[in-house]
């Protein structure tokens, strides 16, 4: 349909409606608990006191903290969390700020961007995790730049991403892939490279999205094209960085460190710059600048003379000097290094962050597309001339806590409004799923895919018996549905954060995971998932008794995971049939997708039923054999 430049402004306006539903959020979860529910949640750290002191990248301040006791934390926090800092029982005017740049269940590692005012080291602290408002204002400006595009091709972009102009396609060149690749995955490389706007690759679960992506990434390189990845979580990001340097491709990710997996540290650009000559002198000119910033504090607070005084000012003027000229030196480096690389892989909201202001690319790749909001989805567009939007809308959908902006279009992503006004012909389905046993399947296949998966042979049998220790007995068919209706295994309610829990089936999955562990099942190759934050909370210090090994998250924590066994726990057991965001079946459709062997649902039939999915979903098991009672069942 066709749109003119105000769509952009009315996006603006359902972003800040959001950004408003997060901080309003925030202020009930801090109004409605107290600070020792604070802490078991996860939103505040009490107790604290520093251990060390370091410089890191750009002359931030690096600290360590941990508990006065030395005792693990109730809930550790999130590595790149945005975190207040305040003496534990002062009061103060405002908290200092920094970011979780390490986590660890006994240690915390913050990141100051200024010195950390006096009481860090006067005192027991308290950190409080507090909403980040500079990906709001990264979005808002993005927004901005995009709707001023107005000049020719610029403009023409607009005005396709508008649904004015339809995208315009190169004639296909033939594809010499650099690893086989079944019809559909080469021709939707095939497609995308001949893309001169945009192009749209749909993944449904198991087939093969991440191979597309890592080719297209190995044929633009050697194109001669410099290439952009991205993606909206940090994890997506890695794994693109993954991907590429699988092919051996020159690729840097970009991102503060404490964003970024461990494991792919190493190819940091604040890491790799760290070696380079002129890193190494700036660290210098850090250095020496913060002992002259030390020596003019020190000529402040031990008298009152004109002499101090004046050489507390030659110090500090001369320490800021120091410092502007370290801080040249650094962005010297920061060009050097990212010049080399051939991918630059950045999660979307940093796109619009200083370093990057002169980088330029040829191509973007945005993963997870349909998990974005299109706000923050359009901030490719602004990088490249050609982008190419990788996704599944039968998964999750961007995650908005509005629900006026929600139902006003905040929640329908860019890949999908794409879709709808340019049609079939910009896009391009996988339909061969090399993850899941076949019967595992069928089911998604035929309520989200209309019936167009299929199973490649190398998966389409595999069971669990063969991971399992040799004459091991379980009953573990592909699916197998394990019905609670009539146990009295009723939700509760969380008060602090209003999420369910249903005991019951906690104790039924803990129960589970035993048992497969017992019968040989590597722990690393089972996990435990549910709709419910609440349930997972009750869950996870149950099974990491067990092992620490086996994972237990929420369905929207686990997309793009995959293990050989999934257990779910559905939660919802009410006399209503109520099922809240149960209804929501992109959801589901990622928690029945997840397992390679075995998938293990734990629910009450009677509140389901009343769901005409779950309904088809329990009359499946029923007809193949993977239906089973509560009340036959073992007791837990």
């Amino acid at each position: 349909m066709p749109r003119d430049v105000s769509f952009f402004d009315q996006l603006g306006r359902l972003l800040a409606m959001e950004r408003d539903a997060e901080r309003a959020r925030s202020v009930a979860l801090a109004q409605s608990m107290t600070l020792h529910e604070r802490a078991e949640h996860g939103l505040s750290v009490l107790d604290l006191e520093t251990l060390e002191e370091e410089v890191g990248l750009g002359g931030r301040i690096l600290l360590t903290l941990a508990r006065a006791d030395r005792a693990p934390f109730p809930s550790p926090l999130n590595n790149g969390d945005l975190v207040a800092v305040m003496p534990r029982r002062a009061e103060v005017k405002e908290p200092a700020r920094a970011l979780v740049s390490r986590a660890t269940r006994t240690r915390i590692q913050l990141a100051f961007d200024r010195s950390p005012p006096p009481f860090i080291n006067e005192g027991l602290l308290r950190l409080d995790v507090v909403p980040n408002d500079v990906t709001y204002e990264r979005v808002r400006a993005g927004l901005e730049r995009v709707k001023s595009l107005d000049k020719g091709a610029e403009r023409r972009k607009r005005e396709v991403l508008l649904g004015n102009e339809p995208p315009r396609f190169d004639k296909p060149k033939e594809l010499e892939p650099t690893r086989p690749l079944n019809p559909e995955q080469a021709d939707a490389v095939t497609r995308a490279l001949a893309a001169e706007d945009f192009f749209l690759v749909h993944g449904p679960p198991g087939t093969g999205k991440s191979t597309v992506l890592a080719e297209l990434a190995a044929q633009a390189v050697a194109r001669g094209e410099r290439l952009l990845c991205t993606a909206a979580s940090n994890a997506a990001v890695d794994h693109l960085l993954e991907l590429c340097l699988d092919k051996g491709l020159r690729a840097i990710r970009v991102g503060h460190p404490a964003r970024v997996a461990a494991r792919l540290q190493q190819h940091t650009l604040d890491i790799i710059v760290e070696e380079h000559p002129d890193r190494v002198l700036s660290r210098e000119l850090f250095d020496e600048a913060f002992d002259l910033f030390g020596y003019a504090r020190r000529q402040r607070t031990q008298g009152r003379s004109r002499e101090r005084f004046s050489n507390a000012r030659s110090s500090t003027t001369e320490a800021k000097q120091l410092m502007d000229e370290a801080r040249s030196l650094e962005r010297k480096a920061v060009r050097a290094v990212l010049e080399r690389a051939e991918v630059v892989c950045v999660t979307l909201a940093s796109l619009q962050s200083g370093l990057l202001s002169h980088e330029e690319f040829n191509l973007a790749l945005i993963d997870e597309a349909t998990q974005a909001t299109e706000p923050l989805t359009l901030l490719g567009f602004i990088r490249a001339p050609k982008v190419v939007l990788a996704g599944d809308p039968k998964q999750l959908p961007p995650t908005i806590l509005s629900q006026e902006a929600a139902k006003a279009g905040l929640a329908v992503s860019l890949f999908e409004r794409l879709l709808q006004d340019h049609g079939e012909g910009v896009k391009r389905m996988l339909r061969e799923q090399y993850r899941m046993n076949a019967r595992i399947m069928e089911f998604p296949s035929q309520e989200m895919y209309g019936g167009e998966l299929r199973a490649h042979p190398s998966v389409a049998d595999r069971t669990l018996a063969e991971v399992l220790s040799p004459g091991a007995q379980v009953d573990a068919p592909p699916v197998l549905f394990l019905d609670t209706a009539g146990k009295g295994f009723e939700e509760q309610v969380e008060e602090s954060t209003r999420s369910l829990f249903n005991t019951g089936e906690a104790d039924l999955i803990v129960a589970r995971v035993k048992e497969l562990l017992a019968a040989g099942l590597s722990p690393r190759e089972v996990a435990v998932i549910t709709p419910y934050s609440a349930q997972a909370f009750q869950l996870r210090e149950r099974v990491e008794a067990l092992s620490p090994d086996v994972e237990v998250d929420t369905v929207d924590a686990f997309q793009g995971r995959e293990k050989d066994a999934i257990l779910v726990t559905l939660t919802r057991s009410n006399s209503e049939g109520q099922l809240g965001f149960l209804t929501d079946l992109r959801r589901m459709n990622v928690a029945l997708t997840r397992p390679r062997r075995h998938l293990f649902v734990v629910g009450d039939s009677a509140t389901l039923s009343g769901n005409a999915f779950y309904a088809r979903f329990i009359e499946r098991t029923q007809n193949e054999g993977g239906y089973r009672s509560a009340w036959e069942w073992p007791e837990p």
